[in-house]
């Protein structure tokens, strides 16, 4: 049988409260190995390792923790698990389920493989009820996840540049790079919206603690635009989660032109699930179009990217791949 690591974050999944009740419960209360332990199919599908990264609601993922899974992921591709060093063929990663999309995304930007692994399978997973509800999903999800890790890790090419990245969730397999929540109550709550884009080589980030700050402003009607240069002075770069087609009012394009002129860089999306910005589209002259990403996977994109450069020109090219 494969050998599949699971690392646990929280959630969710991991989430407790009132003995068969869906809502009132506090994510990230049960550790990994238990949740295991309450499905015994598992023992028929792979071999399983536990670790517990974290234990929290996925509300409070920081970049920290990030870094930390992609570089344990790494590491283990390589050394193996446990005392023994066991080959690991796969992982899954238990996860909150609002910030589930963000972690794939940054998971599929920077793991890569290298000359001393090949590429393994990573699957998130997590569930729309807690452990104690009276139907959880949480276990038909862990068990979908884990068959889908061995599934993949017999059919990813030993020689791909970079580790594939999905989620499982509600019997549905989904790319990292197309996946949205979609829903925020439904048991099938995600979906692949747009196209699942290959984005270039992958971030190194093995000399990175943390991920410049990035801030997302979402525009509506009558919106404050003193709220733009309030979100500039405390981040490394700004996303705007404009109308339509990336649209916004002449006092927030003129806050806007205010802080491209200080060299913090603007990407601007669309607060719609659908569509593209693309830079001819732009209303202010030196902003990044974000193309197909949502605000929340184009800030993903652009904290990487500000580990690089602070040109907007160059990263407008990251955009464009």
């Amino acid at each position: 049988m494969k050998n599949i690591v699971i690392l646990a974050t929280g959630g969710t999944i991991a989430g407790a409260g009132e003995q068969g009740k869906d809502i009132g419960y506090k994510s990230g209360s049960i550790e990994a190995q238990t949740l295991i332990d309450a499905v015994p199919e598992l023992k028929h599908v792979a071999n399983i390792f536990v670790e517990q990264v974290c234990n929290i609601n996925s509300d409070d993922i920081t970049s920290e923790i990030w870094i930390t899974l992609a570089e344990r992921i790494k590491e283990l591709a390589v050394e193996g698990f446990g005392t023994s060093h066991e080959c690991v063929d796969g992982f899954v990663i238990m996860h909150g389920t609002d910030t589930m999309e963000e972690t794939a995304f940054f998971l599929s930007l920077t793991l890569g493989a290298n000359e001393r692994s090949a590429a393994k399978p990573v699957v998130l997973t997590g569930s729309m009820r807690p452990a104690t509800a009276a139907k959880p999903d949480g276990p038909a999800n862990l068990l979908f996840s884990v068959k889908s890790a061995v599934d993949l890790s017999e059919r990813v090419e030993a020689t791909a540049k970079n580790m594939p990245v999905y989620v499982a969730f509600a019997g549905k397999l989904m790319d990292a790079r197309s996946v949205q929540k979609i829903h925020a109550n439904d048991l099938d709550a995600f979906a692949e919206v747009g196209t699942a884009r290959i984005l270039g080589p992958t971030f190194d980030i093995t000399s990175l603690l943390s991920l410049p700050k990035v801030s997302v402003l979402y525009f509506n009607a009558d919106a404050d635009a003193s709220l733009i240069r309030f979100a500039a002075e405390r981040s490394a770069g700004l996303v705007i989660a404009g109308a339509g087609a990336g649209e916004f009012s002449q006092s927030w394009a003129a806050a806007i032109t205010e802080v491209v002129a200080k060299k913090i860089p603007v990407v601007i999306s669309t607060r719609i699930n659908r569509g593209c910005i693309v830079p001819e589209q732009l209303l202010v002259k030196g902003t990044i179009a974000a193309y197909d990403l949502p605000p929340a996977k184009a800030a993903v994109l652009l904290r990487l990217a500000l580990t690089l450069t602070r040109d907007p020109v160059e990263i407008q090219k990251i955009f464009n791949e």
